[in-house]
C-alpha cells in the first residue's frame, strides 16, 4: 500500500471514530421531555410566543370559530388533545362543550394545564404519557387534535396511525401547525431563536436534527393523513385568525407571530 493510500485509510478510520453514535429513542425522548419541562419553557409557552394570541379575547374567539367550523356542530362529544402543553387547544374544546382529555409528556405542562382549566371552571382530564403510545382505548374519541407535536416525534407516521385507531368511526383528526409567511427567510420552524442557552436546550436542538419531521409542511401532513386512511381532508380557512392577529398588533406592543397557522381536518 502506498503512503497516499495509507493516509486515506487512516483519515477514513478517524472519521468513523469521531462520528457520534445515533441517540437511542429513549435518549431522544428524554431530551425533549427535559426541554419542555424547564420552568422558563412552561411559562413562555403558557402566555407568550406562539400562544400569546390565545390570551386576547378577540383572537381567542377567532380560534374558537375556526376549530368549531373544523369539526361541525352536534351534541356533546369527546375530544383528546395530544401534546396539549398548558392546555391551549384542550381548553378550546372544553369551551365548545366537548368532554375533553389532554395528553402530554411534560409533568410541569400538565400541572399548568390543570391549573388553567380550574381557573376557567372547566372539567378536563389531563394525562401524562408518550404521544407515540397513548394509553387510550380504540374507537374512544370523536375528535383528536394535535398542535406542534409531530416535529418532536421519532415516528410521526406511526403516531398518526395510532391516533386514528383511537377515533370512533366518522371521527375527525385535527392537525394544527404553522408555516412561514410569504417572503419570510427560510429557517427550521422549530429552531430556538438566537440568545442564551443551556445544556438542556442544546441537547434539544441536537436531538431535533435526528428527527424526520422537524420542518414539515401542510402537504406532508396531508400525505400522512391519506396514508393512514383518512378521507375528506380539508385545510380550514384562517382569515379570521389572521385578521384578529393584525388587529391585536395595532392594539398591543406584544410581539405577535408572523407565521401563518394551518389547520387540517380529516375524517375516519
Amino acid at each position: 500500500m502506498s503512503s497516499s493510500e495509507l493516509k486515506t485509510v487512516k483519515t477514513a478510520r478517524r472519521a468513523r471514530v469521531s462520528k457520534p453514535k445515533p441517540r437511542t429513542a429513549a435518549q431522544l425522548k428524554s431530551a425533549f421531555r427535559a426541554r419542555w419541562s424547564l420552568p422558563q419553557r412552561v411559562e413562555g409557552w403558557t402566555g407568550g410566543g406562539l400562544n400569546v394570541e390565545f390570551a386576547d379575547p378577540a383572537c381567542r374567539r377567532a380560534w374558537l370559530g375556526v376549530v368549531k367550523q373544523a369539526v361541525g356542530g352536534g351534541t356533546k362529544r369527546t375530544a383528546l388533545d395530544i401534546g396539549t402543553g398548558p392546555g391551549t387547544i384542550a381548553l378550546l374544546w372544553a369551551e365548545l362543550g366537548f368532554s375533553v382529555s389532554g395528553f402530554d409528556f411534560s409533568p410541569p405542562m400538565i400541572e399548568t394545564a390543570r391549573r388553567r382549566a380550574a381557573e376557567k371552571g372547566l372539567q378536563i382530564d389531563f394525562v401524562e404519557g408518550d404521544a407515540e403510545d397513548p394509553p387510550f382505548a380504540d374507537k374512544r374519541f370523536d375528535v383528536i387534535s394535535s398542535r406542534f407535536v409531530l416535529f418532536t416525534l421519532l415516528h410521526p407516521g406511526y403516531a398518526v396511525r395510532r391516533w386514528v385507531e383511537m377515533l370512533k368511526p366518522g371521527g375527525q383528526l385535527v392537525l394544527i401547525g404553522h408555516e412561514r409567511g410569504e417572503g419570510a427567510p427560510h429557517q427550521p420552524r422549530h429552531q430556538d431563536p438566537p440568545g442564551p442557552s443551556n445544556p438542556v436546550d442544546a441537547r434539544h436542538q441536537e436531538a431535533l436534527r435526528e428527527l424526520p419531521f422537524t420542518d414539515h409542511t401542510p402537504g406532508d401532513l396531508r400525505v400522512v393523513m391519506e396514508a393512514v386512511g383518512l378521507n375528506r381532508i380539508e385545510r380550514m380557512p384562517v382569515d379570521i385568525i389572521l385578521e384578529a392577529r393584525a388587529d391585536l398588533r395595532k392594539r398591543s406592543r406584544t410581539e405577535i407571530p408572523s407565521s401563518i397557522p394551518f389547520i387540517l381536518v380529516g375524517h375516519k
